[in-house]
């Protein structure tokens, strides 16, 4: 298995410095200025890659935020289950001493 763990944290690293340089790449290519305006306001110029890297990372960034509600309320469930088990094992075992002690 470790040979494993490795061969695919080379796999990941390389994915990793793939995507950097087609960013870097995308950046250098379009040296073109902008100011986008979000919500009225008007952001710092930037490059054309600049901006569209940031806010794809941003898009990615809120993505991965949004997918992990479900995980925290499945979570939040999971320890109320576990609490309710656990209120359910102390009744259960109270009432097997009363009838043991009759």
């Amino acid at each position: 298995m470790s040979f494993l763990r490795w061969l695919l944290r080379l796999f990941y690293g390389l994915l990793a410095l793939l995507c950097i340089a087609i960013g870097i790449y995308f950046a250098v290519d379009n040296p073109d200025t902008i100011s986008p305006s979000l919500g009225g306001y008007t952001l710092r110029s930037g490059s054309v890659g600049f901006w569209l890297i940031a806010f794809l990372l941003f898009g990615v960034l809120l993505g991965f935020i949004v997918s992990l509600l479900p995980f925290y309320a499945e979570r939040r469930r999971a320890r109320g289950l576990e609490r309710q088990m656990q209120r359910l094992e102390r009744e259960l075992h109270t009432v097997r001493r009363q009838v043991s002690g009759d």
